[in-house]
């Protein structure tokens, strides 16, 4: 048995109770919102209460015992998914395995070591549900599985409804998903589900989701599964507990304002402020008579779909509810319990004897005085430092893992049979294999692009230029996309602010139809070969972006995209934020509703940084990570130099209105855009302050549009002031271009 209440299980529970507004269950929460936004749930909602009245009449059920013909075991299929970024969320196979042992017993009325402790008013209405619940046995796709399923994701961490990723079909299997954390949607929420009603509308969010924490403490999931056989609050599913007296349908569970968490308290148990004097008229089936029945005076506080901690029982009329509900074609729950349904999902074979599946994550580094974020994938191969790699197989008892690595490996230190460090003389990507054994056969794993050893030969200082124009350019620029997602970092070939059509992009728009899935909580990696940041007083780090938004709450709203650059100075050990860019200021294209592209010079900004001087020496590093929004379009990221100057939004062009100049100040050539006049042709003329000409051209294009001369540093090779003469439609005009 798992439901063992203690004052410290108490206070994980409920988060410090008050301080964080924990709420055991955000059922309700999550119905009324739902219903708020598409009302025809109560339709569904009311012909399902229908049928259930309707059912409950036929069989002559006088609500204080089980009709005697209803005696048939329902068995019913269960999934459960760990939604997991190897944090503590990381359920272990044989955690699983007996939560879902647990949580059967309750639904064969098993648990009599709390059944024994009802209280005397309520001991003959505790009800047998005569539910089984088994793990699955065979996936959708005929497959032999033990009903659980790994996701690596983010959503752990953001897990409202779009966390129910890879769900089984819901009228095969109840599906339950476990997180970390629930994200604002369901903010101080244990866990939820949806009813049937609800569950018809929208079925790819029917199930049951909770914090990981919950899987096997006290009632809290076999209360949920409640909620997906329609069982409300005991209070009703109108308002929250300890506020008004209500009811939940089911007359053998009293009136009563229910009870936020209080434990077994004589309060709770003997509650009588909502029950006092409740009787119930009925008429039998045959419709002659009348009969009396004076249920209990005091609220079932023991019940399952109270919060009290206290919970023991469902009662015989909740059995019956969910019976109906079982049998019903409200969301499919009725194809459940199916003979072929059964023999599809494997609910009634025993649990198969698997080969595991092999899988291992990149934890921390490890060294004194190490300290870095998320997981360290990225290091020079002289940091000191070391990867450190940690086996994660499952779907079996494992016997033992063997590694191997690419790359030149050091000796791995094993500081326990799952965990390696090692190190790399080789740079680059690292191919790492684990084999995973395990009494009934083994599995394989092979990740050429877990971890990547950077070189320590500089790439250059003042005046580096790396404007992406083939694909050889990001060699040493590795790209790191954490959750295998469409949201990424990509070398893209059909953009660029300098004409070579290449450049990087960030692909932030959201192809899902958003029903399950969000971007919202991902970051991925860009980082740079090492710079040498030594010969010179003063350096930024420039570069140019492109950006939109794909909503007008992505311009000024809290979920827009953000960019963070980071440096280091100790080959990836640690890391520190130089500067954050966010919504509306990543966002300079506005809203697009169709996917970004930049197509013209202008749609193009100038950034930068100046880099602090204790990050300035002969070995430092960048690091561009990326946050993408719900609402986010593409990013595009071209022309990364070092310079001596600022590339700030002010700096970046000139212009008198026909003639514009990018950069201005200059240090390694510029643009000149130019308005076409009237006849398409224009022409821009350079000359040094002797009066030299040392720039000259001319083109045509369309009437009116925008013509780009680009400027290369050799035709202004000299520091100084230079005069932009552009000439249209006879019309001159005239810019100071500064070189440094």
């Amino acid at each position: 048995m798992f439901r063992r209440f203690s004052v410290a299980l108490a206070a994980m529970f409920c988060i410090a109770g008050a301080a964080h507004a924990q709420e055991p269950c955000a059922s309700d929460k999550v119905y009324w919102e739902t219903v708020k936004q598409h009302p025809e749930i109560l339709q569904y909602e009311q012909r399902f209460e229908e049928q259930i009245a309707a059912a409950v009449a036929q069989s002559g059920f006088n609500k204080t015992t089980l009709s005697a013909s209803d005696t048939t075991t329902f068995d019913v299929p269960l999934v459960i998914h760990v939604v997991h970024d190897y944090g503590v969320e990381y359920l272990s196979d044989d955690v699983i395995y007996n939560a879902v042992k647990y949580w059967a017993q309750i639904y064969v009325c098993g648990n009599t070591s709390d059944t024994a402790n009802v209280i005397a008013p309520f001991k003959k209405y505790v009800g047998n549900a005569r539910i089984r619940l088994h793990l699955a046995t065979i996936d959708p796709a005929g497959k032999p599985t033990k009903g659980v399923v790994h996701h690596h994701s983010y959503l752990t961490g953001n897990g409202d409804d779009q966390a129910k990723i890879g769900q089984w079909p819901q009228n095969k299997y109840i599906n339950l998903w476990f997180i970390n954390t629930f994200g604002a949607a369901s903010t101080g929420a244990a866990a939820y589900a949806y009813y049937p009603s609800s569950a018809a509308f929208m079925p790819y969010y029917d199930g049951v989701i909770g914090l990981y924490t919950y899987i096997n403490y006290d009632m809290a999931i076999p209360h949920e599964i409640g909620h997906v056989l329609n069982l409300q609050h005991v209070w009703g599913n109108t308002n929250n507990p300890d506020v008004a007296c209500g009811n939940d349908q089911v007359d053998d569970t009293p009136p009563t304002k229910g009870h936020n968490p209080v434990g077994c308290s004589p309060g709770a148990l003997f509650d009588t402020n909502c029950a006092t004097g409740y009787v119930k008229h009925y008429t039998p089936a045959g419709g002659v008579g009348d009969s009396l029945v004076d249920y209990p005076d005091t609220a079932n506080a023991q019940n399952i779909m109270d919060y009290t901690y206290c919970q023991r029982m469902f009662t015989i009329g909740q059995c019956v509810r969910m019976r109906n509900a079982l049998t019903a074609t409200t969301a499919s729950r009725n194809n459940l319990i199916t003979t072929a349904n059964l023999a599809a999902t494997g609910a009634l074979a025993p649990m198969p004897d698997l080969a595991p599946i092999a899988d291992f994550s990149v934890e921390r580094a490890t060294g004194a005085g190490v300290a870095t974020d998320y997981r360290t994938v990225f290091l020079s191969k002289t940091s000191g430092a070391n990867f450190t790699f940690r086996n994660r197989s499952w779907n079996d008892t494992i016997t033992d893992v063997s590694w191997t690595f690419s790359n030149s490996a050091a000796t791995a230190t094993s500081t326990s049979p799952s965990i390696v460090s090692n190190s790399f003389s080789t740079t680059g990507w690292v191919t790492t294999t684990l084999i995973a054994n395990a009494n009934s056969g083994r599995d394989t794993i092979v990740n050429t692009h877990a971890v990547y050893v950077a070189d320590t030969a500089t790439a250059g200082g003042l005046g580096y230029v790396q404007s992406f124009s083939t694909p050889s350019s990001i060699d040493n620029w590795p790209i790191f996309n954490y959750f295998e997602n469409q949201y990424q970092w990509q070398y893209y070939t059909g953009a660029s602010y300098d004409g070579d059509n290449a450049c990087i992009r960030y692909r932030s728009r959201d192809t899902t139809n958003k029903q399950v899935a969000t971007p919202l909580g991902d970051h991925d990696d860009l980082f740079t070969p090492a710079f040498n940041l030594t010969t010179g007083s003063t350096f930024y780090l420039n570069f140019k972006t492109a950006a939109a938004s794909s909503s007008s709450s992505g311009v000024s709203g809290p979920v827009g995209d953000s960019l963070e650059i980071d440096a280091s100075t100790n080959g990836g050990v640690r890391w520190t934020k130089l500067i954050g860019y966010k919504r509306g200021t990543l966002a300079n294209n506005g809203l697009k509703t169709s996917e970004f592209v930049p197509t013209l010079p202008t749609q193009w900004v100038a950034r930068g940084v100046q880099i602090p001087a204790s990050y300035c020496t002969a070995n430092t590093y960048f690091r561009f990570r990326y946050w993408p929004g719900n609402t986010g379009n593409n990013f595009y990221l071209d022309n990364v130099k070092l310079e001596g100057f600022p590339a700030g939004v002010a700096d970046m062009a000139t212009s008198n209105g026909t003639l514009k100049l990018m950069p201005n100040p200059a240090n390694n050539g510029c643009q000149v855009l130019v308005n076409a006049g009237n006849d398409g042709m224009a022409q821009v003329v350079i000359k040094d302050i002797t009066g030299r000409v040392v720039f000259q051209s001319t083109q045509s294009a369309t009437p009116g549009s925008e013509v780009r001369f680009d400027v290369s540093r050799s035709a202004t090779p000299a520091a100084g002031i230079y005069v932009v003469t552009a000439i249209v439609d006879g019309a001159q005009s005239t810019e100071k271009l500064v070189v440094y």
